[in-house]
């Protein structure tokens, strides 16, 4: 299945959560299973305004105990205008 045209630039955040369970999937294997790897866009600040590239990007985090939301959040900030 093709992604839809219009969808195509649109930044798109994913938070893989439940890292505190022993069994849960690393970052690696997330982006792995989600066909993401070499995809995305890095954590840092990426400047993307004269490209067509399409920011994408895994944080993993723990809701429960505050964990890597913040940094997910973050990052899709630097492209919400």
């Amino acid at each position: 299945m093709e992604p839809h045209d219009s969808l195509a630039n649109v930044l798109c955040l994913i938070l893989g959560n439940k890292i505190d369970i022993s069994y849960a999937a690393s970052e690696d294997e997330l982006r792995y299973y989600l066909g993401l790897t070499g995809v995305t866009t890095g954590k840092g600040n990426v400047d993307l305004a004269d490209s067509n590239v399409r920011p994408i990007e895994v944080f993993m985090c723990n809701i429960v105990h505050k964990m890597g939301y913040g940094d997910g959040f973050k990052w899709l900030s630097q492209y919400i205008k």
